[in-house]
């Protein structure tokens, strides 16, 4: 259910919202105008309450709903700089390892960034994440023949660490973008409690014999453009304007390419 609503059309997901709220309020008027036809009649303050209720639950929760995807959302813009520190610390302590593995692995620094930077603008984000591991296992095998190499321990420490950083960096920001999303219960726990609340509403608006042309769409439009932004800010997976800049990456990328023009002496 997350993935469809977040990889549903803005524009789709608020007709869709709209067109959902306003039934559930109509289904309220009819079984008012029924039960009147029957004779029987409600009183007023209970279904006053009852709305009053409802209303304030379903804010409740696209708080909660809104406050978990903005948190998701800041930690992961978060990460992108945490990664492009740590891609970069990895490429300036390469200075410190033998002439062998210090080229070998600056060019597989190189490549591993460019992937970092195209994984966003594939569809085939999985194929491009098996790549990045490759290269990761490309590094790591360069890493762990410096201990064959005649090199002072504690730089060589140093160094491991610092790749060992940027592999956990980018398995915990693989976790933040593709695995904690809002999950289909919330999403299900939103929609029923939306329903139900404006089929209440539909209730009082027909108990009170009130005007309902505006009222009812201005409160379905308005629960609607939440909805369309909570789902905008949780697809990770395409672009949009809550996608996050990778301009942190992309400075590291440019330090890497003019590093690597620049004549050895």
């Amino acid at each position: 259910m997350a993935t469809f609503i977040t990889y549903m059309p803005a524009w789709v997901l608020f007709i869709l919202t709209l067109s959902i709220g306003l039934t559930a309020a109509e289904a309220g008027v009819w079984v008012v105008k029924r039960r009147e036809r029957k004779g029987v009649k409600d009183k007023e303050a209970s279904v006053g309450s009852l709305v009053g209720a409802l209303l304030a639950l379903l804010a409740f929760m696209l708080g909660f709903t809104f406050s978990i995807t903005a948190s998701r959302y800041a930690e992961r813009k978060h990460l992108v700089v945490d990664q492009a520190k740590s891609i970069g610390t990895c490429y300036l302590r390469t200075s410190l390892i033998p002439e062998k593995q210090k080229q070998e692995t600056r060019k597989l620094l190189s490549q591993y960034i460019d992937q970092l930077i195209g994984v966003s603008n594939t569809p085939v984000i999985e194929q491009n994440i098996a790549t990045i591991k490759e290269l990761q296992m490309q590094i790591w095998r360069q890493t762990s023949s410096l201990q064959d190499e005649d090199m002072d321990s504690p730089l060589r420490s140093l160094y491991v660490n610092s790749i060992n950083n940027m592999i956990d960096v980018f398995e915990e920001r693989r976790a933040v973008v593709l695995t904690f999303r809002i999950p289909d219960a919330i999403w299900a726990a939103l929609f029923l409690l939306y329903i139900f609340s404006l089929f209440v509403v539909g209730l009082e608006v027909s108990s009170y014999k009130t005007r309902r042309s505006l009222n009812v769409p201005i409160m379905t439009a308005a629960f609607s453009l939440i909805v369309v932004l909570i789902a905008t800010m949780d697809a990770s997976r395409k672009k949009g304007h809550f996608t996050v800049s990778q301009e942190p990456l992309i400075e590291i990328q440019q330090m890497i390419r003019e590093n690597q023009l620049r004549p050895t002496i």
